[in-house]
């Protein structure tokens, strides 16, 4: 992400010194130009008209009567009369029949208390209809080959208070298309979900033939998972979904999502028409009238796996950011579980649609970036109104067409737009056959760019070889980035519409783009057209809703100030992910350990240990350190002692081998060679199962060895780590006491982290592993305690935490001590990431969230406590915001206030906290750029001798 805003950033700097001048006014193209490849409508559609046969008798069921009774007896060209208002309880399962003749499922009312054909219904409408509801299985299932069923003028819906997957399943689990239910149509029919607990599905739509028309669907909401009002996946087609209204939070209308289980097979010819699909703002937090529950919303049309579409004449609206990033139309091809790569979307027209109050357009992508697809190929985008796309409140990018690895023969032509983002968005594989022209559009901040380069026709080059753009009319936008032959009037008045704030978006007629299209029209929609594919009024297609939709701004009340969008995301963002790294996570885990615990084994005995202490330049220490060693309580015949000193000049070595006699192992490189390149030599050499290692500097408890090999009991148990206690010599300074309560907290985490699983790393001073286990590392690795027990973990072996295996050193008394030391950690967490890749993939890596919890979110804490400050001072202007900025400003005076507390040796945690948490932002940063310069030394320094930490292994912390 860090390199897509770098190269976003540097492609606007370098944009204007590499762009060619553009020429406005050019006479209209030739219409032999090429253009992108059309793609094909469906070549069947659904009848709606039943057979010619006549029907066969009407049966009415009353209340009290058994429907399925009255299914199984039906025969072909009957017709069963519901009586209207009564309630008639399921599941019911329509039975396959022979014939082809209609079987009808209708309200007994008499045809002039219902809306006649064609005319779509409304809750209102529903005291004419019989209910039909079911308490846990769908309302109605077809069975295999099932066919010719009609549903007129009837309610559909849960059980009160109850929870369903699906209202409606025609079709699920066949795996013969001849055995697909087929001729299956609800019309003015009216199907809901629980309005309250909200029902994942309406109706999954996986056969042949089958059609919804004139019909309303709402209340198909999910909190946590994907809700649809109609989702098809393994229906061979024809559909036909025709003037209904489709409400729902996942994605209104959705086909694919699911692998067929039919080798080979596309859901095929779907015609969508003359739908309303929205989804209410009653769901949306802030809005008035909100609901209370926060739904899982995505978007409101998106194909996944679809062919010959065609979707035309409906009007799109309220989508925001929420579960995905706010696009209202998706054409995302999508090998969902891997198993269906003939996954394809193409062929599909989009056409005299109204898309509006949305956080962005339309986002394509070529190839499923996640397994083996088809491509998303002849797809046109033609005659449509977008309306309000990013205006306030919805949230999101505001940009109209987002296009993705490698899309072919794309047409976007005849749009009008109004849009608060980018006019295109590209990033992957380059996108062949694409066509732009005739549109109206926003320019936006960059127009048309892509990751890594520059606006306009750096990023048509490079993402967009061969494309035709003609005759655009970008708003705001700068000419000499674009090619020739588009147009950049600097506002949305010198466009020349009608009356665009009141919704009148034709041109008027001293527009200067009054035929100027490459077809020799006008450029942008027809609006004629439009209304005419919606069968709607003209002031149905609504002005703008409160955004800023170009250069000029919508007017604001006289004495407030509205929040800048982009700076109340970036707030909320920055601030929840510190609070989640900082606070969320602790706790998380904490709560994961209590309830799922997963303790290693523990045992009492006693393997052969080898305990490697790698020291340079120790000679004042060496002593005190190996006269700890033998205090240890472990058997001396199980205990190897090895001490390697890494190039040492001062008189280590000689300091060392007096204690040889006592069984100390001395091996002395005479150059210093690193840590990492030490253990790659000595661990395989040592002769104890078990591998301890250490520094010269800390002291172990007497009891740390016993209690550090218990948990090798487990055979699942790969290392083990112990725990540091950090020993603070007369009155704590600011540092220290930041530092002992940060590290508290720390040692609480990994405790928790190992009862789950694993710990994410180890304590440097004192951690053993199975020497069989060893592999070499790289000679520049900084933190090998974190790298070795990764590796085991990614090897199937399990890190623990042993809180009893204790080592004692002398925590911080200094701000340079503290960040030279952090400083060089965050370097080796740097490097770490940068080096194995794994660790951020969640199919490689089974600690794949306590990894990015733990460690990876702690390095952007800099940025985003810088990000949080910016934001707010953006926003300072609302009482809310001001409020948060002083609370920041307390917070940064009370971290200055401990630094100078802890120079004159006063500290309290009021001012040691914030003190330490700027402490070790700034640490981070130096930490990045010394990982980026490549200064930062695998060897150390140390602090000075005259603050040799106690060896009493009773001193306080």
């Amino acid at each position: 992400m860090r390199s897509r805003l770098m190269a976003l950033a540097a492609g606007a700097v370098l944009s204007g010194a590499f762009a060619a001048l553009a020429v406005d006014g050019a006479d209209p193209p030739s219409r032999s130009e090429p253009l992108a490849a059309l793609p094909e409508r469906p070549r069947a559609r659904v009848a709606l008209v039943p057979g010619v046969a006549a029907p066969g008798p009407v049966r009415v069921v009353r209340a009290g009567d058994s429907l399925q009774a009255a299914l199984d007896a039906a025969q072909p060209g009957d017709v069963l009369a519901l009586e209207p208002g009564a309630t008639f309880r399921g599941p019911f399962t329509l039975p396959a029949k022979p014939g082809a003749e209609w079987i009808t499922i209708r309200s007994a009312a008499p045809d002039s208390s219902l809306k006649p054909p064609g005319t779509r219904v409304t809750p209102a409408d529903a005291g004419a209809m019989p209910k039909l509801e079911s308490a846990s299985a769908p309302v109605f299932t077809a069975a295999p080959g099932a066919h010719h069923y009609r549903f007129v003028a009837l309610e559909v819906r849960p059980r009160p208070g109850a929870f369903l997957h699906n209202l409606v399943v025609l079709g699920l689990d066949e795996t013969d298309v001849e055995a697909q239910p087929h001729h299956v149509v609800f019309e003015r029919c009216y199907l809901h979900g629980d309005p309250r607990r909200g029902t994942r599905r309406g109706i999954a739509l996986n056969g042949r033939d089958l059609a919804v028309v004139d019909s309303h669907l709402s209340d198909f909401k999910e909190a946590g998972a994907d809700s649809q009002a109609i989702a098809g996946w393994g229906g061979a087609g024809p559909f036909r979904i025709e003037n209904n209204t489709l409400e729902a939070a996942g994605e209104n209308v959705l086909f694919g999502g699911a692998d067929p289980r039919i080798r080979d097979l596309v859901p095929s010819d779907i015609e969508i028409r003359r739908n309303h699909l929205s989804k209410p703002v009653s769901w949306k937090p802030g809005e008035p009238g909100y609901e209370g529950t926060l739904w899982t919303v995505k978007n409101l049309f998106e194909l996944k796996n679809a062919r010959r579409v065609l979707v035309e004449g409906n009007v799109l609206e309220n989508n925001w950011v929420h579960a995905q990033s706010g696009f209202a139309v998706l054409f995302t091809v999508r090998n969902q579980d891997g198993s269906a790569p003939w996954s394809v979307v193409e062929d599909v027209t989009f056409a005299s649609n109204v898309v509006r109050h949305a956080a962005a357009g339309v986002n394509v992508l070529g190839r499923d970036d996640n397994a083996p697809s088809g491509r998303t190929q002849r797809l046109a985008i033609v005659n449509n109104l977008f309306v309000d796309v990013g205006g306030e409140g919805w949230g999101g990018s505001g940009t109209l067409l987002q296009m993705l690895d490698g899309a072919a023969d794309v047409l976007v032509a005849h749009n009008t737009a109004f849009n608060s983002g980018n006019v295109i968005v590209a990033e992957g594989v380059p996108h062949t056959g694409f066509v732009l022209r005739d549109t109206i559009a926003v320019h936006g901040r960059y127009g048309i760019v892509g990751t890594g380069t520059a606006p306009g026709r750096g990023t048509l080059d490079a993402y967009f070889p061969g494309s035709i753009l003609r005759r655009n009319v970008l708003v705001g936008g700068a000419a000499r980035l674009l090619p020739p032959d588009n147009f950049t009037p600097a506002s949305l008045d010198e466009v020349g519409f009608v009356n665009w704030r009141e919704g009148d978006y034709r041109l008027a007629a001293g527009s200067a783009y009054r035929g100027k299209a490459t077809d020799g029209g006008d450029v942008g929609v027809d609006v004629a057209a439009l209304v005419a594919a919606q069968e709607a009024r003209p002031e149905d297609l609504e002005p703008p809703r409160r955004e800023r939709v170009g250069p000029e701004a919508a007017a604001v009340t006289p004495g407030t100030r509205p929040r800048p969008r982009a700076a109340v995301v970036a707030f909320w963002t920055a601030a929840l992910l510190l609070a989640y790294t900082h606070l969320g996570y602790p706790l998380l885990i904490r709560v994961w350990a209590a309830l799922r615990p997963r303790p290693a084994r523990r045992g009492a005995h006693v393997p052969d240990v080898s305990l490697l202490i790698v020291a340079r330049d120790e000679s004042g220490r060496i002593d005190a350190r190996l006269g700890n060693v033998f205090a240890l309580d472990y058997p001396p015949s199980r205990l190897e002692v090895v001490l390697a000193s890494d190039g040492s000049t001062d008189g280590t070595v000689e300091r060392a081998r007096v204690w040889e006699r006592a069984g100390v192992r001395v091996v002395a490189y005479p150059a210093a060679r690193g840590k990492p390149s030490v253990l790659d030599d000595l661990v395989p050499q040592c002769r104890g199962e078990i591998v301890v290692l250490a520094d010269a500097r800390q002291r172990f408890d007497e009891r740390a060895l016993r209690a550090l090999v218990a948990p090798f009991a487990d055979p699942d148990v790969g290392a083990v780590s112990g725990e540091l206690v950090l020993t603070r010599d007369g009155r704590p300074g600011a540092v220290g006491e930041g530092v002992g309560m940060y590290w508290r907290m720390e040692k609480a985490i990994r405790y928790a982290e190992s009862v789950v699983d694993s710990s994410v790393g180890a304590t440097g001073a004192i951690y053993a592993l199975r020497r069989d286990l060893y592999e070499p590392i790289p000679a520049d690795t900084l933190l090998d305690d974190v790298l070795i027990p990764l590796r085991l973990v990614r090897r199937g072996w399990r890190v623990v935490f042993e809180p009893g295996a204790r080592a004692f050193d002398r925590a911080p008394t200094s701000a340079a001590e503290e960040l030279a030391r952090k400083a060089r950690t965050i370097a080796g967490n740097f490097q770490l990431f940068a080096r194995e890749a794994w660790l951020l993939d969640p199919l490689r890596n089974r600690l794949w969230l306590q990894t990015v919890s733990h460690k990876a979110l702690r390095l952007l804490t800099p940025g985003l406590l810088a990000v949080t400050l910016l934001a707010t001072l953006c926003l300072a202007g609302d009482v809310f915001y001001g409020s948060l900025l002083a609370a920041q400003a307390f917070f940064y005076a009370a971290a200055a206030a401990g630094h100078v507390a802890g120079g004159a040796g006063r500290a309290t945690p009021f001012l040691s906290v914030p003190y330490v948490v700027c402490l070790l932002a700034w640490a981070t940063v130096v930490g990045f750029f010394r990982f980026l310069t490549g200064r930062q030394p695998v060897t150390w320094a140390k602090p000075s001798l005259d603050k040799v930490p106690s060896c009493d292994p009773m001193a306080r912390p």
